[in-house]
């Protein structure tokens, strides 16, 4: 009997961190899921408060690191496992996820066997735009020691080309799951819905907070926020829904999962994706898939979504951004212009047809 190859998934983030648990996390596991048949596959995730290591849907999960050290330290701390990990853990292919603060581990270096960089997001322009700090040095350095990449868009592949011009790139978007056909009656639609990692700056709550500000007496529907994140930020979050003065207007629901996600999606009138940087949301796919608009800024990372099931503001134009959830939320006819095309957008973003393209990718990688 054939042994089938091994394929190592490493990403710091997974469904159960009480920190994250984002779009990456389940877009890996929504990918090795559906690849168990052809490959005996393992997720290397990080520790973090009552983690194990267990098998989800069939995938095993290995976590490594430390379980007390947080998100940030967490994330360092992780790179350093990472290391050891390649070192000791047997595989016949290794995809790495991208991990913040510099991106890489460097984790070709340190085996012969072939190491995929599997970038979600690129992380150095995000951290120069919060810390003032030269991430990149150390992020363009690490891409150049990568042979293979499966990136999300032609962006990034652009991007990462200017550091390693000889690498080999396979690019594939993320996937969603297909939904039985949504038939949500307009009465069910009662709320203006934002859903991701409670992350202020970069997911650019402080400026969604401030364009609903604007309209929260005539848009007559409430603005929730679903999603988890650390103390500090959600915190920082409560105080800034009171000091605007919109505690009545704004309900924070926290993590939502299974049924209760299924339920804020289906109830959500149009999906706000305010981030002030972003590489590929899945949150952009789920809602599409269940017939929700996307309002959202004209970022680099959101290009890849057509103006023809989207609206995009000026980047970063609070008045623009209120104006375009207000557009939504008062005129049907221009909500169902946007949902229109939704249906066959969406169609080319199975996880089935993606989990095919990884297929052929890891494939293609073994066999050279």
């Amino acid at each position: 009997m054939r042994i089938k190859p091994k394929i190592v998934i490493s990403s710091y983030d997974d469904l159960k961190n009480p920190y994250y648990a984002g779009g990456g996390a389940r877009a890996i596991h929504s990918i090795a899921k559906r690849l168990i048949k052809k490959y005996r596959v393992v997720i290397v995730t990080s520790k973090y408060p009552r983690s194990k290591d267990e098998i989800i849907d069939n995938v095993r999960y290995k976590r490594i690191g430390v379980s007390w050290a947080g998100p940030k330290l967490g994330q360092l701390v992780y790179h350093l496992f990472l290391v050891k990990t390649v070192l000791t853990e047997e595989f016949d292919l290794w995809a790495e996820s991208f991990t913040p603060p510099f991106s890489t581990t460097f984790l070709p270096l340190f085996t012969k066997k072939p190491v995929v960089g599997l970038v979600h997001m690129l992380s150095s322009e995000d951290m120069i735009r919060k810390y003032k700090l030269p991430f990149s040095i150390v992020e363009n350095f690490g891409l150049s020691f990568y042979k293979y990449f499966i990136v999300l868009s032609r962006v990034t592949r652009r991007k990462i080309s200017d550091s390693n011009p000889k690498a080999h790139f396979f690019v594939i978007p993320n996937g969603v799951d297909l939904p039985n056909q949504i038939k949500v009656k307009k009465s069910k639609r009662v709320h203006i819905l934002f859903i991701g990692r409670i992350e202020i700056n970069q997911k650019g709550l402080d400026l969604l907070l401030k364009s609903f500000k604007l309209i929260s007496s005539k848009v007559k529907k409430k603005l929730v926020i679903a999603g988890t994140g650390t103390t500090k930020e959600i915190h920082e979050l409560r105080e800034l829904v009171s000091s605007l003065d919109l505690t009545k207007d704004v309900e924070l629901v926290g993590r939502v999962q299974g049924r209760e996600w299924e339920k804020v999606l289906k109830a959500a009138w149009v999906v706000v994706i305010p981030s002030r940087f972003e590489t590929f949301p899945l949150v952009a796919l789920e809602a599409l898939a269940y017939q929700s608009p996307v309002v959202c800024f004209d970022i680099e990372g959101l290009k890849w979504l057509p103006n023809t099931v989207s609206l995009k503001a000026k980047k970063f134009n609070t008045n623009q951004l209120a104006e375009s959830i207000l557009k939504l939320s008062s005129n049907s006819a221009a909500r169902r212009r946007l949902l229109k095309d939704t249906s066959e957008f969406i169609a080319q973003h199975s996880w089935k047809n993606v989990a095919t393209k990884y297929d052929n990718a890891f494939r293609s990688i073994l066999s050279s």
